[in-house]
């Protein structure tokens, strides 16, 4: 896996203090401190002035499909329909390149040349590549051109720097993440998984045991069993005013 940042917006922090200004936020405060504060209190749709662009090669489709899933962006892929796929490459999940998994990574690896063999021999037989591509393997490489805001961005990383996260997306995401940090560490260095970014877990009883926070983050479910009763009881009654 690569990751390259090929664009960013520059200056950013200057672009959302000034439109931050435009809603109402305080102009005596410096635009890191609008920035710091906007990022700490969610007011997060001013970020969105701020794009950056990356460059994602020897990704497989199925990862593919999962950024898909995070639509406020653009998305440029590797085409099947028109680019050769003769020869490709694969990814291998780690699970079996651990020792003791011979016998698994040997079978996965005869799939692969197996999809291969079928992808060349119905070329040769002048089958066209978007045919011939529905024996292609989700393992599939792919190259990955995406553009997304600050927001997406925010958004993205508590989801997918979470533990749980499938290993692939998760080692993007980490990329990406030190990419962004490296940017704008204003923005960035007090985000993480949703659990720490919003100081309680929405994973709760499914939280694994290498997750780092799960010793010192509360559960979502235990903090809202706390109020849960009384607040519907104001809902209740705040639905009644209208």
């Amino acid at each position: 896996m690569e990751v390259k940042l090929l664009r960013v917006t520059e200056e950013g922090i200057d672009l959302v203090a000034e439109a931050a200004k435009v809603s109402g936020v305080f102009s005596t405060q410096s635009a890191k401190e609008i920035v710091e504060l906007i990022v700490d209190n969610d007011y997060s749709s001013v970020l969105e002035h701020i794009d950056l662009t990356f460059d994602i090669s020897r990704i497989s489709v199925a990862l593919s499909r999962e950024l898909l899933e995070h639509r406020i962006a653009s998305h440029t892929a590797r085409s099947t329909r028109y680019m050769e796929e003769k020869g490709f490459g694969y990814y291998v999940p780690r699970e079996l390149e651990r020792k003791g998994k011979e016998e698994e990574a040997r079978i996965y690896r005869e799939a692969m040349k197996n999809a291969k063999e079928a992808y060349t021999k119905l070329r040769e037989l002048g089958i066209a590549k978007e045919q011939a591509r529905y024996v292609l393997p989700l393992a599939l490489h792919t190259h990955y051109v995406v553009t997304m805001n600050v927001r997406s961005l925010l958004n993205f990383f508590m989801l997918r720097l979470c533990v749980r996260a499938a290993p692939e997306i998760r080692e993007l995401t980490m990329r990406m993440y030190k990419i962004c940090l490296e940017e704008y560490p204003a923005i960035f260095s007090n985000i993480w998984c949703r659990g720490f970014t919003l100081g309680v877990c929405p994973e709760n009883e499914v939280r694994p045991n290498e997750c780092p926070f799960k010793k010192i983050l509360p559960k979502k479910q235990e903090i809202k069993g706390k109020f849960e009763e009384r607040a519907k009881r104001i809902i209740e009654k705040e639905l009644k005013t209208f």
